[in-house]
């Protein structure tokens, strides 16, 4: 394992700096790249293998990131997708129902087909989310995991780590190299503790702990307020795996070690949910 060396001093949560329009593209331009070179050198019996998103395959992986690439090439599309949707079940999220859509839609395609697609569409895509779309980057919509999302942190972060996560997904599924390096995957990490810490800014009642990710993409920051009371350490990809949802908290739990005040450490344990 690639450990990362923690500075003496955990780096605030809240402190780590946003991006900017350019690094946004960059960020999406890589994760695009990377999405792509993995999907292009599966072998055809990995497009069905089952993911951790248990309702796909890798194959329905492809198609809903060729679908969310092509959500981004215009208005016209964008509302497509958010009118032509199915209606949303009880509990069920929005999103859920425009990735039905984009499944739906790309039945039929051709593996090669989608990658197509995704190179066509993502570069366009790439460039109005983080440029363009300027109508609608102002706007916020309510959310159960953020609480609220606003279109432009859509738009900017939330993309390139969608397709970062299910570039992991897909390697996890096929046995393939996860490709990592400091400056793409830790930003992208960077990023999801940055989401996490506001998250939790009103569940740790005034109080802090210290999260310790190892590995290439890994750190050590600082979450709440006052002096920390605990420590949270994991892998970075797991911790990525179970903040997203793909890990129950038990399995969670298997993958983590506390120190300190084991309470506090467990009750924000509980509450690592973040939008991927």
């Amino acid at each position: 394992m690639n450990l990362a060396i923690f500075p003496s001093t955990p780096i605030a949560a809240e402190r780590i700096p946003y991006v900017t329009a350019d690094e946004a593209y960059e960020l999406m331009q890589t994760a695009l790249r990377r999405f792509v070179h993995l999907v292009e050198s599966l072998d055809a019996e990995d497009w069905h293998k089952p993911t951790a998103c248990t309702e796909w395959n890798v194959r329905d992986m492809v198609a809903h990131q060729a679908g969310g690439f092509a959500s981004g090439v215009s208005y016209r599309e964008m509302i497509h997708q958010l009118t032509a949707r199915p209606k949303a079940k009880p509990g069920q999220l929005i999103e859920d129902t425009i990735n039905t859509l984009q499944l739906a839609e790309r039945a039929n395609m051709t593996s090669a087909e989608l990658i197509t697609e995704l190179r066509q569409a993502g570069e366009k895509a790439s460039h109005n989310w983080a440029y363009g779309f300027r109508l609608v980057k102002w706007a916020a919509i309510p959310h159960p995991v953020p609480g609220r999302l606003g279109l432009r942190h859509l738009m900017w972060v939330i993309h390139s780590r969608d397709t970062w996560m299910h570039r992991l997904d897909i390697c996890r599924a096929t046995g393939r190299h996860f490709e990592q390096t400091r400056e793409h995957d830790g930003r992208i990490n960077e990023l999801v503790v940055r989401d996490l810490a506001h998250v939790l800014q009103k569940k740790l009642n005034g109080r802090a702990f210290t999260l310790a990710l190892t590995g290439i993409a890994g750190g050590t920051w600082q979450i709440g307020s006052g002096n920390s009371e605990a420590t949270i350490e994991m892998d970075t990809l797991d911790f990525n795996i179970y903040a997203s949802g793909r890990f129950n908290q038990e399995e969670g739990l298997s993958r983590a070690r506390f120190a300190g005040d084991k309470n506090l450490a467990e009750r924000a344990f509980e509450n690592f949910a973040v939008l991927y």
